[in-house]
């Protein structure tokens, strides 16, 4: 019986080491204390001359409501600005392809023959972000979806010119939804 209890009081020993060792393991924590300031972006969205009817343009995000015309190619020459507010120095961005409806491999696909994005500055074409279309499969250009970053210099606002272009078969009123983001580096 001496023996049964030494054996039960040496597991509850072991038991019990085991327990205060996991238990210093689990009450270790770190503290963090955030500050979290609203800013107004460096870079932000302007409304433009040639910004489509029924868009939607905010300082961090905008709504571009275009057409695309059966065998036309429609340009909104200044469909929006992007202005570096910043007159401290310049700002990089760039476009980012995150989703377009209709997916590939829907015969949708075929009422457009491309959908471009085209950034210029105050005097020639920057950079690019087009969607042209292949059968029922959008072609993205560069073909990653993610366009390099370019620097704006300060006080400065360049435009996207949106151009659209639909075949002479395609459907009226279907219609194409594409995300972009603007990823900004200050």
């Amino acid at each position: 019986m001496a023996k049964r209890k030494s054996l039960d009081l040496i597991v509850l020993l072991m038991i019990s080491v085991f327990v205060i060792s996991v238990s210093a393991v689990t009450y270790y924590s770190l503290a963090m204390q955030p500050r979290v300031t609203v800013s107004a972006p460096l870079i932000k969205f302007d409304r433009a001359p040639d910004e489509p009817n029924g868009s939607t343009v905010n300082d961090a995000w905008c709504s571009l409501t275009a057409k695309s015309y059966p065998n036309v190619t429609l340009t909104y020459e200044q469909a929006v600005y992007i202005n570096n507010t910043d007159s401290g120095g310049p700002h990089s961005f760039r476009l980012k392809h995150i989703s377009i409806t209709p997916d590939n491999g829907t015969s949708d696909v075929g009422n457009w023959t491309s959908i471009k994005f085209l950034v210029y500055n105050s005097s020639s074409y920057v950079f690019s972000l087009n969607y042209t279309v292949s059968g029922t499969n959008w072609i993205l250009e560069p073909s990653n979806g993610e366009t390099g970053y370019y620097p704006i210099p300060a006080s400065t606002a360049w435009w996207i010119r949106l151009e659209t272009r639909s075949p002479a078969t395609a459907q009226e009123g279907t219609i194409c939804d594409i995300q972009i983001d603007v990823d900004v580096q200050e």
